[in-house]
């Protein structure tokens, strides 16, 4: 029914309800058909306002008898057997149509297991802590300095005393010291172990149970210490460790270390013997303190007063050194803490001109693990914005999902319009039809959940094996709870992919589809075209972004730092003496060189001090300083431009070596002009010379300096961590083979550690990797699902149109002509996704590079490549489709039709 301009003409749908509230359902149909036939005659005639008036006189009219609507008996149908009619003709119509379901349950399947890894994540994540008994009213006290972005996990010592004394909201409260690192020896056993101070409240506010001891007492007397149940195995065997005097020798070992070869130790300090009065089996609980030990902070005041530790138990300035944990009362809450911490602060920080703006912030117990990013953790996870990330991207993958069943679902309208309108003239409702394809879409899902399992199987090893795991420590095995979130997962997803379909199959009139199929155009598929170029413009983005950020992986990995890491090997020092181990290990064959360092150059370790010129009232300038040995410049073939090495002998602590950098810095642009100049450092005692300059090389990880900063060496050797070993062997394997025998000789406690200083700059990058990974996988699912939703409406519009190709063909058309006809909207739509996306992605990418050191180049080559890589792969699936059915015989498909 339509205008002479070819516009639908619409009866005043007031009349339509007018029918619709009176006339017998079988009657409906018929009638309303009729009088839209004779609206359009009116129309042509009287015109549109005459017409209305006739259509609402004859509506009216047809108020008879015989065709009001009348009570049916209520019939009974059995539920059951309704959806299982549901779910049957479901099934047959998945299998009916299998190119369509295929897509829909791959694409479904792939975005489900990302969705479950991520739940998985989380789910993990939120299981630390709590076991806890208390863990509703525990609070972690955060600390944060006016222009800190964000919050330290540390806070400072006394406040853990002041809030017990000072705060009867309080019911108790905890504090963890970090500083147990080294080495416990126990006869002729001896084990490296990192662990915390703890006071007499540890297990009064954690719920940690005991394997052995009484944990009442436990932390209770000085020397007193609670180890973990793999420590008691190692120093133990099957002897009861209760009661058990053990050796400790502290190294000053960090509790949390990224293996990198930053771990700086100090010399070994005897600690004296500690009784074992606890043994905790530490894999049971999942907590976010990790410890090998917990050592009774009732041994502080003797460490102290032999000044084997500093005291900072009275400093309101340090807050980095100390964990607070308080429990409140159960009638408090957390604003009433908020507000006591602020008064405590108003009160202790008015005197400190440097602390302005200081905080105490409460952080509850159960939402540190997953939490916000905070600095100086007690141990590594990943951050709560991570996960978010994560999430962001896994719904990018399940709408793109969605959008494909939703696509294909109402394109498939047309194939299924007559089997609507049969199933309607038969009685069938509205809702019925609803419901018939709800249950199709919730079919689909369910079986693209069966199949997200096998994919999820195959991705879960992947992901565990990244780099990062071996310090967050995922357990993705999930739980029954974990597992009926999948399941809700699946329905909803099924549900919210299937409404719109639903709705827009089940409106169809009979009259309409039975009498007029052809008057639904295939080529009008406006919404659904925008809909697939939104998935392309996506996948479009992260193909670019994942190759931009693996160019600038590789380009740190290939970094020029200027100095040589190439055949050395750098070997934790665990104790030993420098010059000893120095001594023998150079008598291993294929070693060329030995030098020693305080940690090594470009793994992420930042040693800052001020520096500035004696006796002169400047501001002093940020230098990196680091401990080495004369041998260390030659080693690393670093070039000296001014003055000499220092000293390998004498008192060699007095002179140290800057680079030019800071020369300039210090005002002298001539390196020349430095040497035999004194500096005050900020961390030393007294002033020390400059012997020398050295060339500029960069001494930090590129992702933490854009330019090169001032730097300074200096011959300290009580700080030396390690031994950086220059080899000169054509077979590596065998003179490291051999430093380990020559180790086990001078050290037979402490196992052989090793790394090459060239896997290390790898590693201390290695996360960038991650990240390549990640968004490189995210782009791949992003590009398999944008093209499987191109491939079905590829198929989609070649079915529909299998009758003109078989008319053209007839008529001598070529196949590749008849290709190009079939693939020109859909090629239309790539390039138009593609000259959306190449300049956003070049946006978008810009803005985080621009804030990122050390960044390699982003042209338009790299759009280029992603735009050439998307066209290519969306080409594919055009062109597989299209040229199908372009070979078909003419013949074949016209006796089809």
């Amino acid at each position: 029914m339509r205008s002479h301009d070819d516009q639908p003409l619409k009866p005043p749908r007031w009349g339509d309800y007018l029918l619709e509230s009176f006339c017998a359902p079988q009657l409906l149909e018929e009638v309303q058909g009729d009088l839209h036939e004779l609206y359009c005659l009116w129309v042509k005639e009287f015109g549109e306002q005459k017409a209305n008036r006739l259509y609402l006189w004859h509506t009216l009219k047809f108020f008879r008898l015989y065709a009001v609507k009348r009570n049916t008996p209520h019939i009974h149908i059995n539920p059951m057997e309704m959806f299982y009619n549901y779910f049957k003709i479901g099934l047959r119509n998945i299998l009916r149509y299998k190119v369509f379901s295929f897509i829909n349950v791959f694409g479904l399947a792939v975005a489900l297991s990302v969705c479950m890894l991520i739940i998985l994540m989380l789910a993990d994540q939120k299981s630390y802590d709590q076991f806890h008994e208390k863990k509703e009213r525990t609070y972690r006290i955060l600390s944060k300095v006016q222009d800190s972005m964000t919050p330290n996990a540390s806070s400072p010592m006394p406040l853990t005393a002041t809030l017990k004394v000072d705060y009867p909201m309080i019911e108790d409260a905890t504090q963890l010291i970090p500083g147990v690192g080294g080495d416990a020896m126990y006869e002729q056993k001896t084990v490296e172990m990192r662990g915390l101070f703890a006071d007499s409240s540890f297990f009064d506010v954690f719920s940690f149970e005991l394997e052995k001891g009484n944990k009442d007492k436990a932390l209770d007397l000085p020397n007193s210490m609670v180890i973990s149940s793999e420590t008691a195995a190692v120093l133990f065997g099957n002897e009861d460790p209760l009661g058990k005097s053990v050796a400790f020798t502290d190294r000053g070992l960090r509790l949390s270390q990224l293996d990198f070869g930053s771990e700086t130790e100090s010399n070994p300090v005897s600690w004296g013997n500690f009784i074992i009065t606890g043994v905790l089996d530490s894999k049971k609980y999942k907590s976010h303190i990790k410890f090998d030990a917990l050592v009774s902070a009732a041994s502080l005041p003797a460490l102290y007063q032999q000044e084997k530790i500093s005291n900072l138990s009275d400093s309101w300035e340090r807050y980095s050194y100390c964990y607070t944990y308080a429990v409140l009362h159960p009638e408090q809450n957390e604003q009433n803490l908020t507000a006591s911490l602020d008064q405590l602060v108003a009160r202790q920080y008015a005197e400190f001109e440097g602390m302005k703006g200081f905080q105490l912030i409460p952080q509850k117990l159960t939402q540190i693990t997953p939490g916000i990013f905070v600095g100086n953790p007690l141990s590594l996870r990943l951050p709560l914005e991570a996960y978010y990330f994560l999430g962001f991207l896994a719904m990018i993958i399940l709408l793109s999902a969605c959008l494909n069943y939703t696509n294909l679902s109402t394109a498939r309208a047309l194939t299924r319009a007559k089997e609507i309108g049969v199933r309607k003239v038969n009685g069938a409702k509205r809702k019925d039809l609803i419901y018939q394809f709800l249950s199709e879409s919730v079919l689909t899902v369910l079986f693209s959940l069966a199949l997200a399992h096998l994919l999820l199987f195959i991705i879960q090893p992947a992901f565990m094996g990244l780099w990062a795991n071996q310090f967050l420590n995922f357990d993705l095995n999930g739980n029954m709870l974990v597992h009926l979130i999948f399941l809700g997962l699946a329905l909803l997803i099924g549900l919210v992919a299937g409404t719109y379909p639903a709705l827009y199959l089940s409106r169809f009139a009979p009259t309409k589809v039975l009498k007029n199929l052809a008057s639904e155009k295939p080529g009008k598929l406006s919404m659904r075209k925008a809909l697939i170029a939104s998935q392309f413009i996506v996948s479009l983005f992260f193909i670019i972004t994942s190759i931009l950020v693996g160019k600038q992986f590789r380009y740190y990995l290939e970094f020029e730092y200027g100095f040589e890491s190439e055949n050395i090997v750098n070997i934790p020092l665990q104790g030993n003496d420098y010059q000893l181990l120095k001594h023998e290990l150079n008598r291993v064959a294929g070693v060329s060189a030995i030098s020693a360092s305080q940690y090594i150059p470009a793994t992420a370790m930042s040693n800052g001090t001020g520096v500035k010129i004696a006796g002169t009232e400047d501001d002093p300038v940020h230098f990196e300083h680091l401990s080495v040995d004369t041998g260390f410049v030659t080693n690393l073939g670093l070039e000296i431009v001014a003055g000499r090495n220092l000293p390998a002998e004498g008192n060699e602590d007095r002179f140290v070596l800057i680079n030019e950098v800071a020369a300039k810095s210090l005002g002298y642009n001539l390196p020349s002009e430095m040497i035999g100049q004194l500096l005050e450092v900020n961390t030393y005692e007294e002033p020390v010379e400059v012997i020398g300059i050295m060339k500029d090389a960069r001494f930090q990880t590129p992702v933490m300096e854009e330019e090169i900063g001032p730097l300074m060496f200096r011959n300290q050797t009580e700080k030396f961590s390690y031994l950086n070993v220059k080899l000169a062997s054509a077979d590596l394997k065998e003179t490291v083979a051999a430093l380990e025998d020559q180790w086990k000789i001078i050290d037979p406690v402490h196992p052989f550690k090793y790394q090459f200083f060239d896997d290390q700059l790898v590693k201390v990058n290695q996360w960038l990797g991650d990240l390549v990974a990640i968004i490189s996988f995210i782009a791949f699912l992003a590009i398999v699902i944008a093209c499987l939703g191109m491939l079905g409406m590829a198929t989609y519009t070649a079915e529909r149109r299998t009758k003109e190709v078989g008319i053209r063909k007839v008529l001598g058309a070529e196949n590749l002509n008849v290709a190009l006809l079939l693939s020109k909207s859909f090629m239309k739509i790539l390039f138009i996704s593609i000259g959306i996306a190449a300049p956003l992605s070049y946006f978008i990418n810009n803005l985080w590079l621009q804030n990122f050191p050390n960044r390699v180049a982003f042209g338009f080559g790299i759009v280029l490549m992603g735009s050439l890589i998307l066209l290519v792969l969306g080409g594919i699936a055009i062109c597989s489709q299209t040229l199908r059915v372009a070979r078909k015989n003419p013949v074949d498909t016209l006796r089809i039709e």
